[in-house]
């Protein structure tokens, strides 16, 4: 196969060799303009979205947590009290030479779940710095926001309803707090005197 030239003639005759510079600017305008995905987005217009989304997702984080800081709740009883003369009854109303024991028990926040939704936030940002579309890494934090507030009120809901179904009085030390959803402390002091007739 002959790989010809392509020539053009001049005024004079000769002949012109066609500028092939000129030859691929006129292809590329007939061509149109390049898709989309050919296209390269800039760097600023793509972290501003991402940048926003991180922020939203440490302020839900933060929120989540100052929610659960709230979760304070407290109960306590004295089984038995003090007979007519002075003396002692256990929780059955029975005279008894021991001093009747008071419970207190406090029902706190469980430094777990604040680990927990830390870790949240940290493990999303993560994926989304390594994600490879711009959407994804969107949609990971977004989840992780909603993901750390659903910790958040789930882990309240169970210790509040743990706490409540505790029996009191539990005098003998085997009360099983709700960890870790909730933390809390229990303070057993002896009951004290009441005050005595003249």
């Amino acid at each position: 196969m002959h790989v010809h030239d392509r020539m053009e003639h001049r005024a004079d005759g000769g002949p012109r060799v066609a500028d092939s510079n000129n030859e691929r600017a006129l292809d590329s305008s007939v061509a149109g303009p390049q898709p989309e995905a050919e296209r390269e987005v800039p760097q600023g217009l793509a972290a501003a979205p991402l940048l926003g989304r991180a922020r939203t997702l440490v302020l839900w984080a933060i929120g989540a947590a100052v929610l659960y800081s709230t979760l304070v709740s407290s109960k306590g009883g004295c089984p038995g009290g003090f007979s007519t003369d002075g003396g002692f009854v256990d929780g059955s109303g029975n005279p008894t030479t021991v001093q009747p024991q008071c419970v207190q028990l406090v029902l706190q926040p469980s430094p777990m779940v604040y680990l927990v939704i830390a870790l949240t936030v940290i493990i999303a940002l993560a994926r989304a710095a390594r994600a490879v579309e711009v959407a994804a890494a969107m949609r990971t934090m977004k989840r992780a926001a909603f993901v750390a507030v659903g910790i958040a009120v789930v882990s309240m809901v169970i210790a509040v309803v743990w706490f409540l179904g505790i029996p009191m009085p539990a005098t003998d030390g085997t009360v099983i707090l709700p960890f870790p959803f909730g933390g809390g402390t229990m303070t057993v002091t002896p009951m004290e005197p009441g005050p005595t007739s003249g």
